[in-house]
């Protein structure tokens, strides 16, 4: 690791630790922008003058006719009440492209997107350019929902060791409004290769297929990514929940914690395991309540020769922890439940967005 990146990774490490927070500093500039020609002027300006400028978006909706490209490292976007109601970034539709189109496109380092709605993609609302070494996002208190594939993508370039690393993700919402997906390919965050990242406290609803296969997980980490932290999502009526690796293209360590997924049987065609290891070694799985009322006998899967020294503990499940194809693991002091209590179910509810709660409600009342 190089001096520069070993000094942002402890700042970085102070920040989760709650020790520092994000302000506007001396070398910061801040533009204030109201509506869509502005906000496009503001993000070529931001990248013309090497980034370290904070948009701030003023309430309203803000039509994306032509992807945003972020080329400068520093560069965020917030709204300026930071609630995600009050600003919305809508793309032309939920639809295939026959040219690259998502919302926004980060090919730098320290972008921030807060207390935004964006929605309606070709392909993903927001893409993460791992090839370019796009390290340090960070996603708080924002709507990803609709798109035509994954909401989230931090993608990277096959053979290539560039990664986008030390990501944070918390207190977002990914969605499909109609409670299932356009198609198979979709997911909530789909990550290649990145270390270091923190998922938690977000919430994901619909991440489901409607025909030909199932969908990616709602948060699937794979293609040798590493040492994540995935902990307190809730993930509703999605395919699968958590996935760490994919066959051969796997993970290494981690640790999945105290998540809730839950799967009412409501007829989605694919629906599948809530929490699945694939080549993924010296992973931690412990507190999470994987409850499913689907026909899918599974509720946590570790699979294939790789996966080994694996804890898997202090699970609450309703159906089976299944070895698979050769996996290792601990599995000690897990639970059988068969629902939730009414405070859980109250408490699941109300983090979702008002628009998202009876739909949820009715999913996870049993």
């Amino acid at each position: 690791m190089t001096a520069s990146k070993h000094y942002h990774a402890v700042i970085w490490l102070l920040w989760m630790m709650g020790v520092t927070h994000h302000s506007v500093t001396a070398s910061e500039r801040q533009i204030t922008v109201e509506h869509t020609d502005a906000l496009y002027a503001a993000i070529q300006d931001a990248n013309r003058v090497g980034g370290n400028t904070i948009i701030q978006l003023r309430r309203g909706l803000y039509t994306i006719h032509s992807p945003i490209i972020i080329s400068s490292p520093g560069i965020t976007l917030q709204s300026e009440s930071l609630d995600p109601a009050d600003v919305i970034l809508r793309g032309p539709g939920m639809m295939q492209s026959n040219k690259p189109f998502s919302l926004i496109k980060v090919n730098a380092s320290h972008f921030s997107f807060i207390g935004i709605t964006a929605e309606k993609a070709p392909n993903h609302i927001i893409q993460v350019a791992g090839e370019n070494n796009a390290d340090y996002p960070h996603f708080s208190r924002c709507i990803l929902k609709d798109s035509y594939e994954q909401l989230l993508k931090v993608s990277h370039r096959p053979g290539h060791p560039e990664a986008s690393d030390f990501g944070v993700v918390e207190h977002c919402t990914f969605a499909y409004s109609a409670g299932i997906g356009p198609q198979y390919y979709i997911g909530g965050i789909d990550l290649h290769l990145g270390q270091h990242w923190h998922i938690r406290n977000n919430q994901f609803y619909g991440i489901a297929s409607p025909a030909r296969r199932v969908a990616e997980h709602a948060i699937h980490l794979w293609y040798n990514s590493g040492h994540i932290a995935v902990e307190n999502n809730i993930i509703i009526n999605s395919d699968r929940g958590i996935g760490f690796g994919m066959a051969d293209k796997g993970n290494l360590g981690g640790t999945i914690k105290n998540n809730w997924i839950i799967h009412a049987d409501n007829g989605h065609p694919y629906a599948d395991a809530g929490i699945t290891l694939e080549s993924s070694p010296d992973t931690h799985v412990s507190g999470n309540w994987v409850l499913q009322y689907h026909a899918y006998p599974n509720s946590i899967e570790y699979r294939f020769p790789a996966t080994q020294r694996v804890v898997i503990n202090e699970n609450y499940t309703n159906k089976r922890i299944r070895r698979r194809n050769g996996g290792g693991a601990s599995v000690t002091n897990n639970h059988n439940v068969e629902a939730l209590s009414d405070l859980n179910v109250t408490q699941l509810v109300e983090r979702f967005p008002p628009e998202y709660r009876p739909a949820v409600r009715q999913a996870v009342t049993k």
